[in-house]
């Protein structure tokens, strides 16, 4: 952790050097997060509508894709591993994997008092990287044809499953005996079935933005020729999902009463025709997944165009890991000392945060608002009211003055260094 950070300009092999602009996308990603969770700094009324619809669902497509490429990342980009090179590697992302599951639980844990305003990623990012090891010997078309099946199949699959589990069958009672003994859903609700079929962002429903991320790892992602392909691929992908999904919907003669995001609901399966926020729907995978895709191919050329002027952007990507968990425990914060209302959240949720006693008891997962609905006053109103712009400019600054000591974020360093040990223990006990 005490090597210097290398220049944006560092003199190794272009097969080596780092790509600037996928860390340029990782920040867009949790920026997206963070107007979702904070508001949209700097802008209000009609233009923070706009970014905060745009980002709703699209910034977790992003971060979800772009994990695929760092799979790809690291297992040798363009030249899948083979032999021990691949048993290495596997070892190595596997134990990366249970890293992430235990840091996303125990965040998630840390981050109760968000309830159904967050939902911590990490731990499902977790198992997408376990997931994803059989396919790392995989090239370009055999992640392209995993992608496209896993897209097809998944999200269907995905509903009929948790349609026989709701409804009691043995599955049910199987899941059940699960839960009850496994720590992840006791601690946090995020057990293997939580990550896989019954939270926010299933993996039965993600994995093909994963196997895309992986496949777009693949390619030659320097190439300008290879970017113009990405960004015209995400646009067709984009407007064919909407396209589609609206004309079937509209064929079926509408939606019925329903979640405006989240998860399809067992009861209404016509919005598996949807591309609604964070339902994981393949129509939805399609409009999210093109836009990341059009975003990371703009990112890659921005990196080469502007030269430094992008960095402290890169820096603040680089460790997304470490500014995604500091940006779930402000969330917290704010809620508990009632000051999350101030930043400007939509209406009708600052209205539940300040009912106090009033406070419905009968909503799920109901956030730790004080239950005298007072807000905080002085300094840390201020901070609170000013929590989009002040946590934008903390990102930046933060990422800028720690990559002047260190080559990784704090979360970043602490994950590779503990990869680096445990796959030499797990080497040496072979």
């Amino acid at each position: 952790m005490s090597a210097r950070a290398p220049e944006l300009s560092s003199p190794r092999t272009d097969r080596t050097r780092r790509l600037v602009g996928i860390d340029i996308a990782r920040f867009f990603a949790v920026f997206g997060m963070f107007c979702i969770h904070f508001g949209v700094p700097f802008v209000d009324g009609t233009p923070e509508v706009w970014v905060a619809q745009f980002a709703s669902g699209r910034s977790t497509a992003l971060f979800i894709l772009l994990a695929g490429v760092s799979l790809a990342m690291l297992s040798g980009r363009g030249a899948p591993p083979t032999g021990a090179a691949l048993r290495q590697a596997r070892i190595r992302i596997a134990v990366r994997a249970g890293l992430l599951l235990v840091i996303g639980i125990a965040l998630a844990k840390a981050t109760d008092a968000t309830g159904f305003l967050l939902t911590v990623i990490i731990p499902f990012y977790g198992l997408y990287f376990l997931l994803a090891v059989p396919f790392l010997r995989l090239r370009t078309r055999g992640l392209l044809i995993a992608a496209v099946l896993a897209a097809a199949l998944g999200p269907q699959l995905s509903f009929l499953l948790r349609t026989w589990i709701a409804w009691g069958t043995p599955l049910g009672t199987f899941v059940s005996a699960v839960n009850a003994v496994d720590p992840g859903h006791l601690i946090a609700d995020a057990g293997i079935f939580d990550l896989l079929l019954l939270g926010f962002y299933p993996a039965a429903s993600y994995l093909p933005l994963v196997l895309a991320g992986m496949a777009v790892g693949r390619l030659e992602l320097r190439s300008t020729r290879v970017r113009c392909w990405l960004a015209g691929t995400g646009l067709v992908l984009s407007m064919a999902g909407y396209r589609v999904s609206s004309w079937l919907v509209e064929s079926v003669g509408g939606l019925p009463p329903g979640p405006t995001e989240g998860t399809v609901p067992i009861e209404h399966p016509a919005w598996l025709l949807a591309t609604t926020a964070h339902s994981g729907t393949t129509f939805e995978l399609l409009d999210s997944g093109g836009i990341a895709l059009v975003i990371l191919a703009v990112c890659l050329e921005l990196a080469d165009r502007t030269g430094r002027l992008l960095k402290p952007l890169a820096a603040a990507g680089s460790m997304a890991l470490t500014l995604y968990a500091s940006h779930a425990l402000v969330l917290s914060w704010q809620i508990i000392v009632g000051g999350w209302p101030l930043s400007g959240v939509p209406d009708f949720l600052a209205k539940l945060a300040s009912m106090g006693p009033a406070l419905p008891t009968d909503i799920p997962n109901m956030p730790a608002f004080p239950r005298d609905g007072h807000h905080p006053e002085g300094l840390v109103a201020f901070v609170n009211t000013y929590m989009p712009e002040l946590f934008l400019i903390f990102s930046i600054l933060f990422a800028q003055l720690w990559r002047q000591f260190f080559r990784r974020g704090p979360l970043e360093a602490a994950v590779s260094e503990s990869v680096r040990w445990l796959t030499g223990q797990l080497s040496d006990r072979r």
